[in-house]
């Protein structure tokens, strides 16, 4: 039966209970909880999926006790704010699927909280509710948060993690979650110190895809303690591109640092570091490093990041940076690099401006709806992999060429595997074997199907 008075029954009424024979239900995964709109898992507006829909979570009072429990059913550590969805990440634009949550912060899920008004209600969201967490992990000791000594939550403390507890898979999830560059090593403790507070037995079994460390499989503890705490070295770079350029390999070098973008400094910028640059992006070989400014300044800062390549790197994060003396860097002097620009079939301008002869830049127009379809295939799990299209009655990979996080955005929302957390390039999940798609997505983000950009 669909419900309950569907079912058998004396008829309304006919009943020999009192109040204390009332009975009651629990039911199992009916519920799910997650953070939209943030650059985390563990940050954003709160949605509660309830009756197979995901609504937001209504509440003109939302304090840090409420946070605290959501932060801690995700496994995102302890509260670090709660706020109005409105002020942070936007308001949502489905049902309201709570109303008015009241918790004492120490429920092991929100919906063990008092609950003044289950939904769905209709689309009202000027009391959408959001939180930031701490997070569950994060490197201290270090220049900047992107490398040091691994702690984790455990209640409301941080403590260290044994040494031997965490390997390069464990350090790719830690680097994801706090928005870090790729996983570069695992030093050990000599590389940050020995720390200063106790240290969890237990450890982590990562396949290196999941979203957070809390998310992993648990290692049981050995038994015999240890002395010597984990570390791990990401790279502080989230992503290079090549700025105000016509061609796709060749224009000004741009780097983001934990999701914000800026312009290297020209001055020791050299062949062998746009050698890297150029492998790291499919455009070939590096031919030349033009003159500061030859492709303007770019919007962004100019950073002092000095990078020490040798030219057999694979990525530009694993070489050495140095930070320049100050004044850091001339004003304007961007650099930039000429590429070979070897691209095989792709196109070799920015998004939205090239297509093969014949194919139009919008194939939400042309394709058949029924054939509308995107997969990620390659790694282990659903949610991470190649991106692959099914056009013209086949599989085909789509290019890299332009390819950033607000596509990625909408790959991951319209495969319901949530919040893009990466937008990685260089064939990282094997390249693929058919045809590569001759169009060059230019979304917004926003989208709920990559054939609406």
């Amino acid at each position: 039966e669909d419900a309950l008075e569907e079912c058998p029954h004396f008829g309304w009424g006919q009943h020999y209970c009192g109040p204390e024979r009332d009975v009651g239900v629990t039911c199992t995964d009916a519920m799910e909880l997650r953070l939209v709109g943030g650059d985390s898992p563990c940050a954003g507006r709160v949605e509660v999926k309830l009756q197979g829909r995901w609504g937001s979570v209504g509440d003109n009072n939302w304090d840090m006790e409420d946070a605290e429990v959501v932060c801690q059913q995700l496994g995102c550590g302890s509260a670090a704010g709660a706020y109005s969805a409105l002020e942070r990440f936007g308001a949502g634009d489905g049902p309201v699927s709570l109303a008015v949550v009241d918790c004492s912060g120490y429920e092991a899920t929100l919906w063990d909280c008092e609950i003044r008004g289950w939904g769905p209600y209709g689309s009202i969201h000027d009391w959408d509710t959001a939180v930031v967490c701490q997070g569950f992990s994060r490197l201290v000791g270090g220049d900047g948060a992107c490398a040091g000594l691994l702690e984790v939550r455990q209640g409301r403390s941080w403590v260290g993690v044994c040494e031997d507890q965490v390997d390069m898979k464990a350090a790719q999830v830690v680097c994801r979650e706090l928005g870090c560059g790729a996983a570069l090593a695992t030093p050990g403790s000599g590389r940050f110190g020995a720390g200063s507070g106790r240290l969890w037995d237990g450890g982590f079994q990562c396949n290196g895809t999941e979203p957070l460390l809390s998310a992993c499989a648990r290692r049981p503890p050995h038994g015999q303690g240890c002395t010597r705490p984990a570390s791990v070295i990401c790279s502080p770079y989230t992503g290079f591109r090549l700025g105000n350029s016509s061609s796709g390999c060749a224009g000004r070098v741009e780097v983001a640092v934990r999701g914000t973008w800026g312009s290297v400094c020209a001055s020791e910028w050299d062949l062998p570091d746009a050698h890297v640059l150029c492998r790291h992006l499919g455009c070939g070989s590096a031919l030349t490093v033009p003159p500061g400014g030859s492709f303007g300044s770019g919007d962004g800062p100019v950073r002092p990041d000095a990078f020490g390549c040798s030219g057999s790197e694979r990525h530009p994060g694993e070489c050495p940076v140095a930070v320049l003396g100050k004044p850091p860097c001339a004003p304007g002097n961007a650099a930039a690099v000429n590429c070979s620009g070897v691209y095989g079939t792709c196109g070799r301008s920015l998004k939205g401006s090239w297509a093969p002869p014949g194919i139009g830049t919008q194939p939400g127009r042309s394709v058949p709806a029924g054939s509308r379809r995107v997969r990620l295939v390659g790694s282990s799990g659903r949610c991470a992999g190649r991106v692959e299209v099914y056009w013209g009655g086949t599989w085909s990979t789509v290019c890299q060429e332009g390819w950033e996080l607000q596509d990625a955005a909408v790959v991951c929302r319209e495969l319901g595997c949530g919040t893009a957390l990466e937008a990685p390039s260089s064939a990282r999940f094997g390249p693929g074997t058919g045809p590569l798609w001759p169009y060059i997505p230019d979304c917004s983000g926003t989208e709920e199907s990559l054939w609406e950009c």
